[in-house]
């Protein structure tokens, strides 16, 4: 295609992604001034709901960007495209390309807001090391031997910690905190409409068996059973689909009962799947399910007197971010839903109150969108937020292998690999959690010297010098 052609074609892209985004922000509740970022996500929404691959293809042979890594930046590089096919095509002289702290600019940003909240870069390495302490960390010489690791921010999951135990995790933040000169970042997660099951009977299932939820009253004896720790938030119809423990146990819905509901297990590992208390379920909400619970606002009312940022476990909707107080040090949206991903837009147009992350919680969403568009839509996640300016943390089962059991597995490497296109890479607690922040340390800085996200950074390479120099 012709350099004429081409700049009819970019000009005509750039002014309907212009016009487009302002449909998107007036959806958003949001009016003139637009806050940057958000304008740029809007851009960035408009531009990507069209096919791009023939104009990327025609644009390669002249040497120009092929729009591959205009996340933080969509209008300015639409502009200097425009330009650039402008002089090429002898429409007018070519301007000089733009100034770079202003092309830059959304890259900038990005930088700061994740220093803001998850602390400042280390020599050699950019992406932070997010660790979920386990209770056996819960001193302060265990706690610098992690940051001695690699360990830049703390995560304390509460649910799963007993309220009693907290004071004592808080104390030795504070104590290693002091040790460095500054206190770690820290990240208190909120439980949300997260359900767990009871079992009064513990029993193992198999594909096909039936299965009995209780909401309202036990079932026949002999029916192996399970109950959600909080029934008011489900909302069931036959057919509808419920997972346990990330979806290694999936059932199916059959029937209404006098007890509850009646189900057959679809899927389930080849042994069989052990129920027993305290396993994560997923299943369909009741719309307008209250999203703070009781506790929920214990640790929100602990976030604001120790500065943490908090988690916002299975948030859906922009509504769900509604009661959340004022003065908060940050939060983290984590993408754990079905909605949480379609809605992402207009939870971080609603989220702009705060200083904002977004989790992307992998296992959750596999059971969510199935493995196949949960891994898709993992890379489509790490694009949306960087054109929104919005740190990303890479999480679920980073280097799992290694962390239990002491040697990590090839998928689980490439799949660290992969972390380093986010901003902060987190990994959860287990035996050997200091050698894998160890290993995810090296693993990050020796990626940093080759990728920033999508871009290809052209080191030198060494292991093959030229000939006649070298060994």
């Amino acid at each position: 295609m012709d350099p004429a052609a081409l700049l009819a074609e970019v000009r005509a892209l750039r002014q309907a992604v212009e016009g487009e985004a302002l449909r998107h922000l007036a959806a958003w509740g949001l009016s003139p001034p637009y806050p940057p970022s958000l304008h740029n996500l809007a851009r960035y929404l408009a531009l990507r709901r069209r096919e791009l691959r023939p104009l990327q293809r025609a644009l390669m042979p002249h040497g120009l960007s092929s729009l591959g890594r205009l996340e933080s930046r969509v209008a300015e590089t639409l502009r200097a495209l425009e330009a650039a096919l402008a002089s090429l095509a002898g429409e007018a002289p070519y301007p000089g390309g733009q100034d770079p702290e202003a092309f830059f600019a959304g890259e900038r940003l990005l930088e700061a807001r994740t220093e803001a909240l998850f602390g400042p870069p280390r020599p050699g390495r950019t992406v932070r090391v997010l660790v979920t302490l386990p209770e056996e960390a819960a001193s302060p010489e265990a706690i610098l031997a992690l940051h001695r690791a690699g360990m830049d921010a703390v995560r304390l999951n509460l649910g799963k910690l007993p309220e009693e135990a907290w004071s004592s995790f808080l104390g030795a933040l504070r104590e290693a905190g002091e040790a460095l000169g500054g206190p770690l970042p820290l990240l208190l997660d909120l439980e949300g409409p997260r359900l767990r099951a009871l079992v009064r009977e513990p029993a193992r299932v198999r594909t096909e068996d039936l299965l009995a939820l209780e909401l309202r009253g036990e079932a026949p004896p002999g029916l192996p059973a399970l109950a959600p720790d909080r029934p008011g938030l489900l909302a069931l119809r036959e057919g509808d689909r419920l997972s346990l423990d990330e979806g290694r146990l999936v059932a199916e819905v059959l029937e209404p009962t006098p007890y509850g509901f009646l189900l057959r297990v679809a899927f389930a590992p080849p042994k069989g799947f052990r129920l027993k208390t305290g396993r994560a379920l997923n299943a369909p909400l009741a719309p307008g399910a209250p999203y703070l619970g009781a506790r929920d606002r214990r640790v929100l009312a602990l976030a604001q007197e120790v500065g943490a940022l908090v988690g916002l476990s299975f948030v859906r909707t922009r509504e769900d971010l509604a009661p959340l107080p004022e003065g908060l040090a940050g939060v983290v949206l984590k993408l754990e839903a079905r909605e949480a991903v379609e809605n992402l837009p207009a939870l971080l147009a609603a989220a702009s109150r705060f200083p904002t992350a977004a989790m992307i919680a992998r296992g959750d969403l596999g059971v969510e969108l199935g493995p196949e568009r949960a891994a898709e839509v993992g890379e489509e996640l790490l694009w949306l937020l960087e054109a929104a300016h919005t740190p990303a943390v890479w999480a679920t089962h980073v280097l799992d292998r290694l962390v239990r059991k002491g040697t990590p597995s090839r998928a689980e490497l490439a799949d660290a690999v992969m972390g380093a296109r986010a901003e902060v890479v987190m990994l959860n607690q287990g035996p050997f959690l200091q050698q894998a922040v160890g290993l995810l340390d090296g693993i990050l800085r020796r990626m940093e010297a080759h990728q920033h996200k999508k871009t290809p950074r052209l080191r030198a390479l060494g292991s093959w010098p030229l000939p006649g120099e070298g060994a």
